[in-house]
């Protein structure tokens, strides 16, 4: 699934092409998505100024003039591209024609994204149960130690939690508690003050980098110029199972927790 760096990236490869232009029509090829998009609002984006796009989590919000905006979620295996060409590919299910010339293409092979217009200031049910992700002003050391002391979850799931903290998904939660040296099996009432700000700040550090690097490739993520991001490389312990760890060359462990996987080192990520 995309996560927040491939979101971002995503948002920042598109921005450009679609800032101070209009969407000129719409066409929908598929509409059996998670959530079929409501078609009839499509006036309400049809030929009005693009004013900005966001990112808010994992979705993505097309801003425009009338005061209505365009939510995406990439789902599982979706993406945007921005092209010129009109050689549709069977998955492509949403293609927003630009005022340029150019197309905004959704692709999304197993149907799980969504798209949805709403207007702003009505908000969305699915932005508003979101917890703040970690480059939010909200998302305090102490915010955050609140949500973590008295639960009884392990901090793998607490990281996962989007009602909590918002954009963090399976490969970076792993990466993140192996830079904090802290076990997935830690419950978060068994998490510290000191080690929560530790998870904060390797959050943001490890995000970062991911963004940097054009987030993380990883079966069916592509940017928005349908070239794969390359964190792939860079990391420590997701999908490494077997491979010796960086820092202490102990094995690194696979194991299942909410039907996920986890990764991390036994010696360094201490219980």
């Amino acid at each position: 699934m995309p996560e927040l760096p491939e979101v971002e990236t995503t948002k920042r490869g598109i921005e450009p092409y679609l800032t101070d232009k209009n969407f000129k029509s719409i066409e929908i090829r598929n509409n059996k998505l998670r959530i079929p998009f409501n078609v009839d609002l499509l006036d309400f984006i049809t030929k009005k100024k693009i004013i900005e796009i966001q990112r808010r989590a994992k979705y993505i919000t097309i801003e425009f003039s009338n005061g209505y905006s365009l939510l995406i979620h990439l789902g599982m295996t979706g993406n945007l591209r921005v092209t010129k060409s009109n050689n549709f590919q069977k998955h492509d299910h949403l293609i927003f024609k630009l005022s340029s010339g150019n197309s905004l293409v959704f692709n999304d092979v197993r149907r799980f994204g969504l798209a949805q217009i709403f207007k702003k200031k009505d908000g969305f049910y699915l932005l508003d149960n979101n917890g703040p992700d970690p480059f939010e002003n909200a998302a305090t050391n102490q915010y955050f130690y609140n949500k973590v002391r008295t639960s009884s979850a392990n901090i793998k799931s607490i990281l996962l939690n989007h009602k909590i903290i918002s954009g963090i998904g399976n490969i970076y939660a792993s990466e993140i508690l192996f830079s904090s040296c802290i076990s997935p099996l830690r419950t978060g009432k068994k998490i510290s003050k000191p080690e929560c700000s530790k998870i904060l700040t390797n959050s943001r550090k490890i995000l970062k980098r991911a963004i940097k690097a054009g987030g993380t490739t990883l079966n069916d993520y592509y940017n928005a110029d349908s070239k794969p991001g390359y964190f792939k490389i860079k990391l420590n312990v997701y999908d490494c199972e077997g491979q010796n760890c960086k820092k202490c060359k102990t094995k690194i462990k696979r194991i299942v927790q909410s039907n996920r996987s986890t990764y991390f080192c036994p010696k360094c990520q201490k219980i």
